[in-house]
């Protein structure tokens, strides 16, 4: 298993869009949303031009995503 790097913030919008998330709102962060049956799953992302390991991490739980995708 390859190790988690900061990503470019455009690449981790783009896979959680590519994963059926929707953008609904947007201030200090962007925040993004799906539903799932009768659940909605919710996390965000920053507005900076990185993101940091420890933000994808919560991403990745947030979203419940693989960790390979965001390698």
């Amino acid at each position: 298993m390859a190790r988690l790097r900061p990503l470019p913030r455009r690449k981790v919008v783009d896979i959680l869009k590519a994963n059926g998330f929707e953008e609904v709102r947007s201030g200090k962060h962007a925040t993004f949303k799906k539903k799932l049956g009768d659940r909605v799953l919710t996390t965000w992302v920053p507005h900076h031009g990185e993101v940091t390991i420890f933000v994808i991490q919560y991403i990745i739980k947030q979203a419940e995503k693989q960790r390979t995708e965001f390698e």
